[in-house]
């Protein structure tokens, strides 16, 4: 659907486009205010309870005994202790803290308290029944100072000697109890490392003599100079491998291409390798010759001469010599492959059995390495440790302290609690705190609209008219307010709704206005009857007409007599001029249900009702129907569609949010513009914190009785 252009607000009320920081913060300020009386009761008891605590509570006093935690103690000698103290960042300095703090301090601190001082610090704590050491941790407090490494340690008890005591014992503890850990980890030590020395020289001889054993059973006195000549060796045999493998590969290459040339059927000779052969190129020279010979014989004989038969026969044992010889070639090549490859293998074999001595020889002298080098590493440990038990049983002898008190704890003359004006203050803020907290808590679970920003924000509607609550009147002169003026607050408010509906073009121009709510009881009625009312005294021509056909109320809002309305016309056919109240006011005419009926929404779609809706756009400036709530049936929603807008009524306070989101979300759901949400029966109380112009003290200073009636007769000026 298409949206409404927003309608303008009244002055000075609030809206979502305001920024949500005006809108929360006064929307929270006045959710309090409405619950004023609640968040009073809860106020005063607060400061009640805190004034009562105060009077009552037991006077303590605090003492205060500052202690330096020293980065390290005195070093008498350069030796690392045994249990480390030294601070030297924020985990170091944490953990003294923490020593600090600890159970056995308080535990030790009992200890060195007389029985006289024990009674003096349980004797204000006989009702709880505590022990000595939980009154010491509830009454103890470290406080670090930050970026120093001083401390004070503070306790707080009703007796001011047994405080300054207290504190004083718990920084002479801490220091006592950390020189005798360090004497008691120092002495430890010292016995542990004795027996470990001693195992260790054990473990130093044991490799010493494992060492003796190795090298007698591995022959290895002369393991450098075996060493030197096993690589020599190595050397040759890997170019011996080198040349035979060099040589292999020659032979096989000429293998190949002999085999090659022979199964293609080319002559060998022709090979360089073959070719060169001693045997092999005089006959070559020889066939080359005769066939030289041959071919000269052949121009001066005949094929059958004598000589032609012996230089042919010639020629063939030539030839037959040379594939002789070049078989023996063949031979001779691939004996000589067979023959480099057999050498190749030899030798390659003799490089593997040297490589293979080789690699045992290092692995003999690798482990003979390992535990030389063990046992050169055990025999620094056992000189170490040595070092090290001499020096521990020097230093364990020694006090050092890894803090120092700089101010011991007096006895204190003034206690530190109750501070009543401390708490008194506190008790007012708390109370204030609990207060709005209660108040505030109570309007969100009260979810009821209360607000331009539960309408504006929550809804989805603009707000264009809050209509305060009226005086006790009966429903007569409540719903024809605007013509006796009985409320001059409530004429402004309904000439503002006036006002807001005639700036904006679609409200404007509108002539028929549809008028409902949530629920039944909202005052959608009255704001109709007004609405009319406050047109027709503009002196445009008005009809209102009765829709709400379960439950009809303009009727009796005008004090009418009429039995013919809606419903005459609509199903028994009455002439449209017998069921109209014409002047009931001037410019206002108004038309009646004309009784009740179980099933409006037939009626209303009806072409008798259409027709009816165009008579009345036709004959009148504006029409105002008065409609069913949607939250009890849908008859409103039949109508819309014939409309040119609608006007949502909501009860202040009255209406829960969600109910109405529901509504105004169905009454959205066509084309039909929603004007905006009338807000009625607004607290006289609140009405002035949330809309000004209704209750500000110079507008009630205007409404004086001399201008009331001018007030319900002026016109707007359009």
């Amino acid at each position: 659907m298409k949206s409404p252009n927003p309608l303008p607000k009244p002055e000075g009320a609030t809206t979502a486009d305001d920024g949500p920081d005006e809108v929360s913060l006064r929307t929270y300020w006045l959710m309090v205010l409405e619950r004023k009386w609640y968040a009073l009761s809860v106020f005063l008891a607060t400061v009640l309870a805190v004034v009562t605590y105060t009077l009552v509570s037991t006077p303590i006093y605090q003492a205060v005994t500052t202690v330096e935690i020293l980065k390290h103690g005195a070093q008498i000698m350069r030796i690392a202790d045994i249990v480390e103290s030294s601070v030297t960042s924020d985990a170091d300095f944490n953990t003294q803290i923490g020593i600090l703090e600890s159970r056995t301090i308080v535990d030790n601190v009992v200890k060195q308290l007389s029985p006289e001082e024990l009674n003096q610090l349980t004797a204000p704590y006989q009702k709880q029944d505590l022990s000595p050491a939980s009154i010491i941790l509830g009454g103890r407090f470290i406080a670090p100072q930050r970026t120093s490494l001083i401390t004070s340690v503070v306790f707080r008890h009703p007796n001011p000697k047994i405080a300054a005591r207290i504190a004083n014992l718990i920084a002479r503890e801490f220091i006592s109890y950390s020189s005798k850990v360090r004497v008691d980890e120092s002495m430890k030590a010292v016995v542990d490392l004795k027996d470990r020395a001693e195992q260790q020289r054990r473990h130093v001889e044991e490799l010493a003599n494992a060492m003796a054993s190795y090298r007698q059973r591995g022959n290895l006195v002369s393991l450098v100079q075996s060493k030197d000549i096993v690589t020599e060796k190595l050397k040759m045999l890997n170019l011996q491998a080198t040349e035979s493998g060099t040589k292999l590969k020659v032979a096989e290459v000429r293998w190949n291409q002999v085999q090659e040339w022979i199964k293609a059927g080319k002559d060998i000779s022709e090979l360089s390798f073959i070719a060169s052969q001693s045997n092999i190129a005089p006959l070559v020279q020889q066939i080359t010759n005769q066939n030289v010979a041959l071919a000269d014989l052949r121009q001066t004989f005949k094929p059958k001469h004598p000589r032609m038969i012996e230089a042919l026969n010639t020629l063939d044992e030539a030839q037959r010599q040379l594939q002789v010889s070049l078989g023996n070639a063949a031979a001779s090549v691939k004996a000589e492959y067979e023959t480099a490859l057999q050498t190749d293998a030899a030798a390659r074999q003799s490089l593997a059995d040297q490589q293979k001595e080789s690699l045992e020889m290092d692995k003999l002298a690798v482990a003979y390495d390992n535990m030389n080098r063990e046992f050169r590493v055990n025999e620094q440990l056992l000189e170490a440790m040595m070092s090290r038990m001499r020096e521990t049983s020097v230093t364990s002898s020694m006090d050092t302290q890894n803090a120092r008190i700089i101010d011991a704890a007096e006895e204190s003359t003034r206690p530190i609690s109750p501070n009543i004006k401390a708490n008194i203050g506190i008790g007012l803020i708390a109370g204030l705190v609990l207060a709005f907290g209660c108040a505030y808590l109570l309007s969100i679970l009260a979810d009821q609209v209360k607000t331009a920003f539960d309408v504006e924000t929550l809804i989805g509607l603009p707000l264009i008219g809050v209509i305060p609550r009226t005086e006790r009147m009966e429903q007569a002169d409540k719903a024809q307010i605007m013509s006796n003026g009985a409320d001059p607050m409530i004429v402004e408010a309904f000439l503002s709704l006036y006002s807001s509906l005639r700036l904006a073009p679609e409200s404007r121009d509108a002539r028929r206005i549809l008028v409902t709510s949530t629920l039944p009881g909202e005052g959608k009625s009255f704001i109709a009857t007004n609405l009319a009312l406050a047109f027709a005294a503009q002196g445009q021509r008005t009809a209102i007409v009765d829709c709400d056909l379960r439950k009809p109320n303009i009727q009796q809002s005008f004090r009418l007599r009429a039995s013919k309305g809606v419903i005459s016309y609509c199903n028994r056919g009455v002439a449209f001029e017998e069921i109209v109240v014409k002047n009931v006011h001037p410019n206002l005419d108004v038309i009646t249900s004309g009784g009740r009926t179980k099933n409006p929404i037939q009626l209303f779609n009806t072409p008798e009702f259409e027709t009816l809706v165009e008579e009345l756009s036709r004959r009148y400036d504006k029409v105002i129907f008065d409609t069913p709530p949607l939250g009890a049936v849908s008859d409103a929603l039949n109508i819309l569609h014939l409309m040119d807008g609608a006007i949502y009524t909501i009860r202040y306070n009255r209406v829960m949010r969600r109910t109405a989101r529901r509504c105004a979300r169905r009454l959205s759901s066509t084309d039909t513009p929603i004007f905006g949400a009338v807000m009625n029966d607004m607290d006289s109380r609140n009405s002035e914190e949330y809309y000004v112009q209704y209750h500000n003290k110079l507008v009630k200073e205007y409404y004086n009785p001399a201008m009331e009636s001018a007030a319900v007769t002026s016109r707007v000026d359009a």
